[in-house]
């Protein structure tokens, strides 16, 4: 029985308190570790043996110092582990929160301790997160009854403050979150409700993916603003100074290729513009077009620029968002000239082949599927359905 179940005894049922695994210790693992340890839940902050020395500080001082618009406080972690059991035996939930390049290793390191009944959700998933953990962790012979889920991107606008801190400045309300099999989301939105009922049902982890807002808005403002980071760091405003009318066209134009790819699966179609509104407007981001709600948000305004190209918004929302996209668009005949350029002239400028380090519909276990088969395969989860 989960920690988080309800107990029979006496007269009525005494519910527990959920207990929740944070997987990764980068400035998300911080964010969520400590939000929901600060509100008294019981949490435990694992990270990879490479990366015990991000967990020592944590380790050291018992918990996390947070501070921003979820509490100020000292927030007392449970456990920090290298130990991938220890972290998951008995969690209500799993939350799996690294850069999209860490996932497959990440899956491979979990792969032989998940057992039937866990439930992991990656925030955010990127595209094809759940996908693809589901895909590694089946290679690796793991058949247990394992639920994947993900979110369309993470619930926080957050950084670490210091080798044991956080700071939180923004929350998404509406953030979308499905689980693979589709049939599984309402158990995994039941079960981490009481921490954030700021998720709501997606239709499935296609719908997640391709509604990461990321995608379309980080890689196009790094690039058209490469020159500048390469030449004065990050010490500047991302949003309010970088994102220019006519990088705002670039991200437009990379969001209506996205749109044709969700549309071709027949799922609801959501701009950039639309999602940022409904995840932050709440905090007054608003406006009449992209160029006017981004270079004004109240949320962003403190976000700094890359200092060099070795920085997520290419490493991970190119190889990881935008390349997938592009494959998907491909196998179901959308084309994505715009996203291809993108990835292209990216790949070229930070050196690296986006393309064979991302995902793609073979790597998510999609492959040969035509658009019928791919959502038969995302509402069902546990059998590929045969390919022609």
């Amino acid at each position: 029985m989960h920690a988080g179940a309800r107990e029979q005894g006496g007269a009525s049922d005494v519910p527990t308190t959920p207990v929740f695994a944070i997987m990764g210790a980068g400035n998300s693992g911080f964010g969520l570790a400590a939000d929901l340890a600060l509100r008294g839940f019981e949490t435990r902050l694992f990270d990879l043996p490479e990366f015990a020395a991000t967990l020592e500080p944590v380790a050291r001082a018992g918990g996390l110092r947070m501070r921003g618009i979820r509490g100020e406080g000292f927030a007392r972690i449970t456990l920090t582990t290298t130990d991938v059991p220890h972290a998951i035996r008995g969690a209500d939930a799993i939350f799996m929160s690294v850069p999209a390049y860490a996932h497959r290793r990440m899956a491979e390191a979990m792969a032989p301790h998940l057992q039937d009944g866990d439930i992991l959700i990656i925030i955010p998933g990127c595209v094809g997160g759940a996908l693809e953990f589901l895909h590694v962790i089946r290679r690796c012979g793991n058949r247990a009854a394992v639920v994947t889920a993900e979110a369309a991107s993470f619930i926080f606008a957050c950084k670490k403050d210091g080798p044991d801190g956080v700071w939180i400045r923004g929350l998404k309300q509406g953030l979308p979150l499905a689980a693979l099999p589709a049939t599984a989301t309402l158990e995994v939105l039941d079960r981490v409700r009481p921490a954030f009922p700021e998720f709501a049902p997606a239709v499935n982890v296609l719908d997640t993916s391709l509604n990461n807002v990321n995608n379309p808005l980080h890689p196009p403002a790094a690039l058209l603003n490469v020159g500048r980071i390469e030449k004065f760091g990050g010490d500047w405003s991302f949003f309010h100074e970088g994102m220019t009318p006519a990088v705002c066209r670039l991200m437009e134009r990379l969001d209506e290729e996205r749109l044709a790819v969700v549309g071709a699966l027949g799922l609801p179609e959501v701009s950039l513009l639309e999602w940022n509104i409904k995840f932050y407007g709440h905090q007054g981001l608003g406006g009449k077009t992209l160029y006017e709600a981004m270079s004004t948000t109240p949320v962003h305004g403190a976000a700094r620029a890359p200092s060099s190209l070795d920085h997520r918004y290419f490493t991970e929302d190119v190889p990881f968002g935008l390349v997938p996209t592009a494959s998907l668009g491909r196998a179901l005949g959308i084309p994505t000239p715009v996203t291809d350029g993108v990835v292209a002239v990216s790949s070229a400028v930070c050196g690296r082949d986006f393309v064979r380090l991302g995902r793609t519909v073979e790597t998510l276990g999609l492959g040969g599927m035509n658009a019928k088969q791919i959502l038969a395969y995302v509402e069902a989860g546990a059998a590929r359905p045969a390919v022609p």
